[in-house]
């Protein structure tokens, strides 16, 4: 017996010790390419996304490799990633290119964790290869052509994560959260995306650091770095304006960036309000209403490099939205309504970052978030008299975090602590006559959120283990105090050079609950804390899926599970638009959700032609006490299908020049609505004959007080099928300094009117469409 045994030994010995031999050693130098400065916490993979090693604070690496030669990726924050060749026993010296500093931005996505599953990173550059409504170059919209994400409302950002709502996503601008993140009813972002680096969208396995959201994390990464010199742009749609500029104020020490957009709507209505002029014949202005949409977004950060061990920044961002409808009165005739509506963000934040070496790093920021909404109708007659109501919603947090990074052998640690005082004004109601007398109901709930979160780490040229915990310690308005523990879980396997496996496991908390109207992604939403009466929603998820791919083509397939519980939804969905009816906490209901499907990924990365091509198929629904006589119902936006394609051909590269038409399709099934399907005469109140007592009840009131009307059962039908293709092409050159770009696109090359809704009028069906063929064009220059 000992024989045999004593040979295997030797056998493994062997093995071993031939393995051992060639193992080759590898190091090198990364420094920033304009400035010829060292670069720490540069990653290293191979081009089919294994770890290598990670630069340290001097810009070294170091490590060992079975094999004569290989090529490898460079990806640092700021930095476009690079293809290199690494020879074995020769030390190498490399640079990398800060974004802007060519004409073309271009990502090389080689690194298979950050595409693909459950998780991407993607660039202002790849948002500019999705076709947009207004042509503004966009990093939400890029969300909507990725697997398990559903759009909303045609046109708008609003988007469904694996069958959660639009408010369980949570939207982080360099860790602070924006409530708030469109424009216009949704139809463009509140993120000017020159001042963005790199965006990352998470589904699963999400990074423990975040919280507060049941469905998503996106988080939004602006430039890190000091700025060298200086750069800007200048960008014209038909309806924005914007402009930036980033560069050092001391060379090496501090640094600004600013970035801002305005809309031209208004300078728009009243040229053309001046074009068409009067009537000739009866003097009239052509245009009697007035008309005043107001869009600005600006973002300024200052950062300070103190010394190679320490940095300070801070930032400071608002967005405005403002639209005022206020028709031409006439005092022959009766009562107008005027209406005005708004929505504000406000942040501040400010960061100290110290590194004592590349393998460990403390980070403590404090952050101040503040969120508005108002809705405003003015009833304006031909008496001295005006009726006037308005409700709307407001939202403060302040938040101090501190956490650390580290690195102990080969296992990358990270940990912190955070506290979040928040404010909640869920409605505020105000109805009065004229000037004089007005009633309001003015509501303000305070709250904390005490959290602890810590994360770890492991990979190996074969695995990855990747997990975190989260506790949650909650005091609501009425000072109960609940708490959850949160669990983040993922691994990938890889089996081959090129396939491999990954699972993933979330238990997510949010403690707001947002009473979601039409799925447009606006910001006039009811925003309400949870307390000990309607309790922190809760979501389980669990995905499993594989990968493929080499440095050209890319894919994966995988499943996943989520169950929600206590999610809410409104009683009677008009009360969100009128305050003559009940009070939120009357409105709102708590149920359980439950989604599950199939996602498929991919992409093709390299080449003349490049694309993605994304399919969900899933099922997805809810269930409430108090709707559908209690029984299950599908979820308004539950697609069963879901298909986006995305293509672009560089159809000229040169050196100064380029040129590239990009083609995208999508196509889904139908959103699911509740619908009337018959009338008819319901019992007669007692004592309604109204005619024997000399009583004149008019036709609509008699009407409504006799007749019944039979529904479906909840979100019972489903709109038609909804298909989409859209189309653009860029020009882009270069003269000496400046580059420009200047793309013409098509939104909906068909003109396909896709149902938003359906609904009976004049003894009739009809569907409404929202957005119809669109031609826009925007142009940029870079310096």
């Amino acid at each position: 017996m000992r024989q045999p045994l004593l040979t295997f030994l030797l056998v493994l010995l062997m093995l071993s010790s031939s393995h051992l031999l060639v193992a080759q050693s590898y190091q090198g130098v990364v420094k920033d390419g304009e400035t010829g400065h060292s670069l720490p916490r540069v990653i290293l993979r191979t081009d089919r996304g294994r770890y290598l090693a990670e630069t340290n604070s001097t810009g070294h690496f170091a490590f060992d490799y079975e094999a004569d030669s290989l090529s490898a990726v460079l990806f640092a924050e700021g930095y476009r990633q690079r293809i290199v060749q690494l020879r074995a026993g020769s030390r190498g010296e490399f640079t990398l290119l800060p974004f802007g500093s060519e004409l073309e931005e271009v990502t090389v996505t080689s690194l298979r964790t950050s595409r693909g599953n459950s998780s991407f990173d993607y660039t202002p550059a790849d948002a500019k290869k999705i076709v947009t409504v207004l042509g503004e170059a966009d990093p939400l919209r890029y969300l909507q052509v990725l697997p398990g994400v559903s759009p909303g409302m045609e046109g708008g950002l609003s988007y469904f994560v694996r069958g959660a709502g639009n408010s369980n996503n949570r939207v982080e601008l360099d860790g602070v959260p924006v409530m708030a993140p469109t424009h216009l009813f949704g139809l463009f972002s509140v993120f000017p995306s020159d001042v963005l680096a790199k965006s990352t969208f998470q589904m699963g396995g999400i990074t423990a650091s975040s919280g507060d959201f049941l469905s998503s994390l996106l988080r939004l990464e602006t430039h890190q770095r000091q700025a060298q010199r200086y750069t800007g742009s200048i960008s014209l749609s038909p309806i924005v304006l914007g402009g930036s500029l980033r560069g050092p104020i001391v060379k090496n020490k501090l640094s600004i960036q600013v970035a801002g957009r305005t809309s031209l709507l208004r300078q728009e209505f009243l040229l053309l309000k001046s074009i068409l002029g009067r009537d000739k014949e009866t003097g009239e202005e052509q245009i009697k209403d007035d008309f005043n949409p107001q869009v600005q977004d600006l973002y300024a950060k200052l950062y300070w490099a103190i010394s190679p061990q320490h940095t300070l920044d801070a930032f400071v961002f608002g967005s405005h939205d403002y639209f005022d409808y206020k028709p031409k009165v006439d005092d022959s005739q009766g009562i107008f309504s005027r209406v005005t509506l708004s929505w504000n963000n406000r942040l501040a934040k400010i960061r100290w970052q110290y590194t004592p070496s590349a393998l460990l790093r403390f980070e403590t920021f404090a952050y101040y978030s503040d969120f508005k909404s108002d809705q405003g109708d003015v009833q304006i007659s031909n008496s001295p008299k005006a009726q006037r109501q308005f409700f709307g919603a407001k939202r403060i947090e302040q938040a101090l975090q501190s956490q650390f990074v580290a690195e102990l052998s080969g296992i990358q640690l990270s940990g912190g602590l955070s506290l979040r005082l928040r404010e909640h004004h869920p409605l505020i109601r105000l109805a009065g006559v004229g000037s004089k007398g007005q009633s309001g109901d003015h509501e303000v709930i305070r709250s904390q959120l005490y959290s602890a979160f810590a994360e770890g780490s492991y990979q190996t040229s074969t695995y990855s283990l990747k997990g975190g915990l989260r506790y949650d310690a909650y005091r609501d308005g009425g000072k109960n105090l609940l708490h959850s523990l949160d669990v983040r879980l993922k691994g990938t396997l890889q089996l081959t050079p090129s396939i491999g496996l990954e699972a993933s496991f979330d238990r997510l908390s949010q403690y707001q609950h947002t009473l979601e109207g039409l799925p447009i992604g606006w910001a006039l939403d009811l925003v309400v804390p949870a307390s000990r009466q309607f309790l922190p929603e809760r979501a389980h998820q669990g995905y499993v899926g594989g990968f493929w791919g080499d440095d050209t083509y890319y894919a994966t397939l995988g499943a996943y599970y989520k169950d929600l519980s206590h999610v809410t939804a409104h009683r009677g969905g008009i009360n969100q638009f009128t305050t003559r009816n009940v009070r939120w906490h009357e409105d709102l209901l708590q149920g359980r959700g439950r989604s599950f499907g199939l996602e498929l990924w991919v992409e093709k990365r390299k080449g003349r032609l490049t694309g993605t091509l994304a399919y969900t198929l899933s099922r997805t629904t809810r269930h409430f006490a108090d709707l559908n006589e209690g029984k299950a119902f599908p979820f308004a936006n539950d697609r069963t299908h879901n298909l986006s394609m995305q293509a672009q051909y560089e159809t000229i590269r040169r050196a100064r020049s380029g040129q590239a038409v990009t083609l995208s399709c999508a196509f889904t099934s139908g959103t699911n609505m509740t619908l009337p399907v018959t009338v008819y005469r319901a019992e007669e109140l007692p004592f309604w004959d109204t005619q024997s007592g000399g009583i004149h009840v008019p036709p609509k009131q008699n009407y409504h007080a006799t007749t019944r009307t039979a529904m479906t059962s909840a979100n019972g039908y489903r709109l038609p099928y909804y298909l989409r293709l859209d189309a653009g092409y860029t020009f882009r050159w270069q003269r000496t300094r400046l580059r420009h770009e200047l793309t013409i696109s098509v939104y909906n090359v068909l003109n396909r009117h896709n149902a938003f809704l359906t609904f009976y009028d004049d003894d009739r069906w009809k569907e409404l469409s929202i957005t119809p063929l669109i031609p826009p064009i925007r142009w940029e220059t870079r310096f």
